[in-house]
């Protein structure tokens, strides 16, 4: 079922558990190279790596310092405080949490800064795999949300890219269409997640909210 919040007695699924439902050829086609076991490994590992770098930038963002475990993830870190001293004026929001009512979905964004030359802040999301088209989709959904709460109008929408296959790289990438395009498309994905996804997660998938705060 993927991650769920429980906000108010209610369950939101969360924005990367909708867009779970999105089937993606390329990552079955290596799985089918490499095999479900090593894939497994990989993942994990990669999964790790992306936590770390997303525990890195949210230090940066709030003006404290960092560490890191490995000479990647060191050289990733000094090319995100290297990115943020040149671009970002101001950060607004670091690893927000935003929900939407009436959609009733619900997640948690990686940063709104905003960028040097802008007149409104930017909505980004930190990669350190892949860029895939649904990175956009994902995005519309946190600025609907974030816009909903906050009456806030966000700019731009950027993926940036900080490179695990070349660590010290970072690319800002921004969305190649309109919020109202990719907004409408996580509608359909929404629709599709909740008429094939009937049953209810298990209560290892829910994180309660209060406050705005995750809690036990």
């Amino acid at each position: 079922m993927g991650r769920h919040y429980e906000i108010d007695g209610k369950l939101y699924p969360s924005v990367t558990t909708i867009l779970s439902i999105i089937r993606k050829p390329y990552l079955e086609r290596w799985r089918g190279e490499i095999g479900n076991e090593d894939a497994d490994c990989i993942m994990e590992e990669a999964g790790e790596l992306g936590s770390e770098i997303h525990d890195i930038a949210e230090n940066i963002a709030r003006g404290k310092l960092w560490d890191a475990t490995s000479e990647d993830a060191v050289k990733m870190g000094e090319a995100l405080e290297s990115w943020f001293a040149d671009n970002v004026l101001d950060v607004i929001a670091t690893e927000q949490f935003v929900f939407h009512p009436l959609y009733q979905y619900a997640g948690r964004l990686d940063l709104i800064a905003l960028v040097r030359g802008d007149e409104h802040p930017s909505i980004i999301d930190i990669k350190t795999g892949g860029v895939w088209p649904e990175a956009y989709l994902q995005l519309a959904a946190y600025q609907t949300a974030y816009e909903r709460q906050h009456r806030k109008w966000i700019e731009r929408r950027i993926v940036l890219h900080v490179d695990k296959k070349n660590p010290g790289s970072i690319i800002a990438k921004d969305a190649p269409h309109d919020n109202v395009t990719d907004w409408n498309m996580f509608l359909y994905a929404l629709e599709l997640y909740r008429y094939f996804n009937k049953s209810e997660p298990g209560k290892g998938q829910i994180v309660k909210i209060t406050g705005g705060k995750e809690h036990d």
